[in-house]
C-alpha cells in the first residue's frame, strides 16, 4: 500500500509542490531575516553615528581634555553596557590603519567597521582566564565601531557590541529553518493523504470496472455528493455502463427472438424439402413446393434486411446523405399512393398538409419510416375505417401526425412495441416479423426526433416530431 502511495499522480504533484512551497517560504523567510539584519546593523549605525556626534559637540566646545574627561566618566556609567568608547593618539595606535589601511581620511572624517570584540578592548590575561563560557563566546563575537579623526593626531571610536543583537538573528535564523521544515514535513503528509485518498477512490473504480469486466454489467461507478472530476467522470462512465448494458440486453433479445423467429420458416422450408423427396410429385406439385420455398427465403431476407436497417439507421451510416427535404411534397406522394390501395380496401384516406416545411434527414430511411406505419395502419384498419395524415407546424418543429380507425395499442405496451420481434397477440395471425416499429423508432431518434403513440379513439395516432429548418436559414445556406 505504501508503494502504491508513493506511485500515485496525487503524491508525487503533492511533493513536488511541498518541495517549491518550501523553497519558496525559504526565500521569503530569507529575505525577512536579510532585511532584519540591515535593519538592525542600520540602527546601530544610527546610534553610533547620533552618540559621535555629541561627543564632537563637547570636543568642538572644550577640545581634548573636555572630551577625555567626559569618556572617562561614559565608560563607568550604565550607558558603557551598550557603547564603547576610546580615544586615541595616532602615535600610540593608528585605528585607521588597521580598519582601512589604504583609505586616506581628513580630519573630521568617519568610517564605519565591524570588527572582532577583542581586537577593540583589551582584557587582561588573569580576567580571560577567570571569565565563562558566555564571557569568552562574547569576546569572539563581532562589534560594530565608528572611526572619526580629530585634529591634532587624534582620533575617536565608538563602539558597539553586536552579542545580543548577532544571538537574536541567530534565533530568527533558527525560527526560519524550523519553519521552513514544517512546512515541508506538513506539506509532505497533506500530499501523503491527498494521495490517499486518490488511491481509494481508483482502488474502488478498479474493483467495480473488474466486476464488470467478469461479466456483471449492472456494477455503476459510485458518485458522491463532492460533485469533483472523479463524480463527473464517473457520472460519464456510468452513462456509458448503461447504454453498453441496454445494447447487450437488446443483442440478447434479438439473437434470441432472431433463432425463434427463423425456426419456424427454416423447419418448414426443411420439412417441405424433404417430402418432395419422399413424395413422386408431378409438376405443379414441384412448383408449390418451389413456390411455398421462395416465400419463406423471402421472408427470412426480409427480416435480415430490416434488421440491417435498423443496425445502419442507428449507427448513422447514411448521415452523408442527409439533404433538406421539403415534407409537403413529400408525404403528399406517399399520400397519392396509399390513397389509392386504401380505396381498393375499402378505406378511406385524406392527407392535410398545408404549408411547406424543410427538415434534415435521409429521404430513403425517412421514406421507409413512413411506408412502415401506413403499411401498420392499412393492416389493421378494417373495412370502412378512416386514416388520416396531418402535418403541422409549431416551434421550429415539424409535427406529422398518421391515425387510423384500428383496434390500437393498449397504454400499457405502447413502449414494448418498438422492441424487436415484438408482436402483440391481436398481430399473430397477420403477416410480419415485429421489426416495423423497431426501424421507425431508430429512424426518427437517428434524425434527432421523437415518436409518439396516442389513443385516436377509436384506433391509434402516431405523432412524429422533427427538427424543422428556418427558410432564410435554408436560403443562406443556399
Amino acid at each position: 500500500m505504501r508503494l502504491r502511495l508513493v506511485n500515485t499522480s496525487a503524491f508525487r504533484l503533492s511533493l513536488i509542490y511541498a518541495l517549491v512551497f518550501s523553497l519558496i517560504s525559504a526565500c521569503a523567510f530569507s529575505f525577512i531575516y536579510w532585511k532584519s539584519a540591515n535593519e538592525i546593523r542600520a540602527q546601530t549605525d544610527s546610534q553610533l553615528r547620533a552618540e559621535t556626534t555629541n561627543l564632537l559637540g563637547l570636543y568642538q566646545s572644550g577640545q581634548i581634555s573636555a572630551l577625555t574627561q567626559e569618556m572617562n566618566q561614559l565608560n563607568t556609567d550604565g550607558r558603557s553596557k551598550f557603547f564603547l568608547y576610546a580615544l586615541l593618539n595616532r602615535s600610540q595606535r593608528d585605528l585607521l590603519a588597521e580598519i582601512e589601511p589604504n583609505k586616506e581620511l581628513k580630519p573630521g572624517d568617519s568610517v564605519f567597521a565591524t570588527l572582532p570584540l577583542k581586537t577593540v578592548i583589551t582584557v587582561p590575561e588573569a580576567d580571560e582566564d577567570a571569565l565563562n563560557s558566555d564571557g569568552k563566546a562574547q569576546l569572539n563575537q563581532d562589534a560594530r565601531v565608528l572611526l572619526t579623526l580629530l585634529p591634532d593626531g587624534y582620533q575617536i571610536m565608538v563602539g558597539s557590541d553586536l552579542y545580543e543583537r548577532q544571538a537574536l538573528l541567530k534565533r530568527i535564523l533558527n525560527v526560519i529553518i524550523s519553519l521552513v521544515l514544517v512546512v515541508f514535513t506538513l506539506a509532505l503528509i497533506v500530499g501523503a493523504l491527498i494521495g490517499y485518498s486518490v488511491l481509494r477512490r481508483i482502488n474502488k473504480v478498479r474493483e467495480t470496472a473488474g466486476e464488470i469486466v467478469q461479466g456483471d454489467l449492472s456494477q455503476r461507478m459510485q458518485v458522491t455528493e463532492k460533485n469533483d472530476e472523479f463524480d463527473r467522470l464517473n457520472l460519464v462512465v456510468n452513462t456509458m455502463l448503461s447504454r453498453i448494458e441496454q445494447l447487450m440486453q437488446t443483442m440478447h433479445q434479438v439473437t434470441d427472438n432472431l433463432a425463434h423467429d427463423l425456426r419456424n420458416p427454416l423447419n418448414r422450408l426443411r420439412n417441405r424439402l424433404e417430402v418432395s423427396l419422399i413424395q413422386n410429385l408431378d409438376r405443379s406439385g414441384y412448383q408449390k413446393v418451389q413456390r411455398e420455398s421462395i416465400q419463406d427465403i423471402d421472408d427470412i431476407i426480409l427480416t435480415f434486411n430490416s434488421l440491417l436497417s435498423i443496425a445502419q439507421a442507428e449507427s448513422g451510416k447514411h448521415d452523408q446523405d442527409w439533404t433538406l427535404i421539403d415534407l409537403k411534397p413529400f408525404i403528399e406522394e406517399l399520400a397519392e399512393l396509399y390513397s389509392i390501395a386504401a380505396e381498393e380496401a375499402g378505406i378511406t384516406f385524406s392527407s392535410q398538409v398545408p404549408n411547406s416545411c424543410k427538415i434534415l434527414g435521409e429521404s430513403q430511411l425517412l421514406a421507409q419510416t413512413f411506408t412502415n406505419l401506413l403499411d401498420n395502419a392499412m393492416k389493421f384498419t378494417p373495412k370502412g375505417g378512416h386514416i388520416d395524415i396531418t402535418t403541422r407546424f409549431s416551434k421550429k418543429t415539424a409535427i406529422i401526425e398518421i391515425s387510423d380507425t384500428g383496434p390500437g395499442i393498449p397504454v400499457d405496451k405502447r413502449d414494448e412495441v418498438f422492441e424487436r420481434f415484438t408482436r402483440l397477440d391481436s398481430a399473430r395471425s397477420t403477416p410480419g416479423n415485429g421489426l416495423g416499429l423497431s426501424l421507425v423508432k431508430a429512424v426518427v431518434e437517428r434524425h434527432h426526433g421523437s415518436i409518439e403513440l396516442k389513443d385516436n379513439n377509436p384506433g391509434l395516432r402516431v405523432v412524429l416530431r422533427f427538427n424543422a429548418h428556418d427558410p432564410d436559414t435554408q436560403k443562406s445556406d443556399a
